[in-house]
């Protein structure tokens, strides 16, 4: 008993420093932020901190769930949530009482939910070495940052691209539940005070403290975006993270470093803690591959589209994203709009389709020659610029410690 109080009085006391430490980053980006469709980061942060707290004080009188409790809960949250994500899609009036019946069953599984992922990903961090001490316990080695998640509908983001090229000039969040039409009128405004291409887009999550997650997507996907924005706080602290905004370079280093990761730290995790077979045996079978080979088609498209570009012919380009976009949708692949900004969006992301990055391509090379994922992410998060990565794989079987 002592040592359990003495375990949770540790984490609560790291869950302060990381979230004095990153609330505060997190508030600093939204201060200078004066529009009213844009995400303010204050406000959430205010309005979902104490809850947190209150639900971990309520876990250190009331104690844990069992495993097989644990199970239960998060099958059922994930059934439900599938649940809301059709009856979102196909909305119509009648369903209006089954949806809010459906979103009050969520949110009374949502916190015991964020604590199950929590532990179990803390867990798994833990058992590829992702520990360190902290000041005040010097004796004792923990996860840091705590892995620390909030459910709730993540921001959009506008991206913002030159007309003439491909280039992230700007990517700002907005707003959850601004509508198709808000978004379509926040990027023609965007588009009328400049040469630019703007594109309005849904995010899976978000790196404020706790971070957003939106409680949607399959087990592995809705894990993955947990694990990809704790990486984020990890590499926070460490050399790579503080120099997140130094380049477009940088940036691309850092979200790919945090998708690959949170993709290996899924799979992982789903294979520790697979769910009940009469919980998946409940869930509809998934939809079926489109006939086209999406990944493909993007890259062959953003490389004909940086063609035409360099060559002047702008108009010429939209024109042709505009085409193909058409021949996705009628093979049932459907993007609002692609454009420049689209391009400029995904390819800070080089592992997706769309990214023409060779930044993708060498993070999965030092990932094959890592021991573990934990090696990976200490061998990356000292990394200062591109080169560095260049420098790691050419040392190809040395330690990366």
């Amino acid at each position: 008993m002592r040592r359990e109080l003495w375990d949770r009085g540790c984490l609560l006391a790291s869950l302060t420093v990381a979230a004095c430490l990153l609330g505060a980053w997190s508030i600093s980006l939204a201060i200078s932020i004066p529009d009213e469709d844009d995400f303010n980061v204050v406000y959430w942060e205010i309005r979902h901190i104490p809850g947190k707290w209150l639900y971990l004080t309520g876990e250190f009188i009331n104690g844990e769930l069992s495993e097989a409790q644990e199970d239960e809960r998060l099958g059922q949250f994930l059934l439900v949530a599938q649940r809301i994500e059709e009856l979102e899609r196909s909305f119509s009036a009648g369903d209006a009482d089954e949806l809010q019946r459906l979103v009050q069953q969520r949110d009374e599984l949502e916190n015991d939910v964020e604590a199950i992922i929590e532990g179990r990903l803390t867990a798994l961090l833990a058992g590829t070495g992702l520990e360190s001490s902290l000041p005040l316990f010097p004796n004792a080695r923990w996860v840091f940052p705590p892995v620390d998640v909030e459910f709730d509908e993540a921001p959009r983001s506008l991206t913002i691209s030159p007309r003439d090229r491909i280039e992230l000039v700007d990517r700002r969040p907005l707003r959850p539940g601004l509508s198709l039409d808000e978004a379509v009128e926040r990027e023609a405004e965007t588009e009328r005070a400049g040469d630019v291409s703007a594109l309005v887009g849904s995010l899976s999550g978000a790196a404020t403290y706790p971070s957003i997650v939106a409680p949607r997507g399959d087990y592995r996907s809705l894990v993955s975006t947990i694990a990809h924005e704790w990486v984020h706080h990890y590499l926070f602290f460490k050399p790579l993270g503080g120099h997140y905004y130094d380049s477009i370079a940088l940036r691309t280093l850092n979200e790919t470093v945090a998708d690959i990761a949170g993709d290996a730290l899924a799979a992982m995790f789903v294979d520790r803690h697979p769910l009940p077979a009469q919980i998946t045996s409940l869930f509809p079978p998934p939809r079926e591959a489109p006939d086209v080979d999406v990944d493909a088609f993007l890259r062959e498209l953003r490389l004909d589209v940086e063609s035409l570009l360099t060559a002047g012919q702008i108009e010429v380009a939209e024109a042709l994203m505009e085409e193909r976009r058409l021949e996705l949708v009628g093979q049932g692949v459907v993007f609002r709009r692609i454009n420049q900004a689209f391009f400029a969006a995904r390819g800070i992301y080089a592992t997706t389709p769309g990214s023409v990055d060779p930044t993708g391509p060498k993070l999965r090379a030092l990932f094959q020659q890592s021991d573990d994922v934990g090696e990976f992410l200490r061998a990356a998060a000292r990394f200062t610029a591109t080169a560095d990565l260049d420098a790691a794989i050419a040392d190809g079987d040395a330690r990366l410690e």
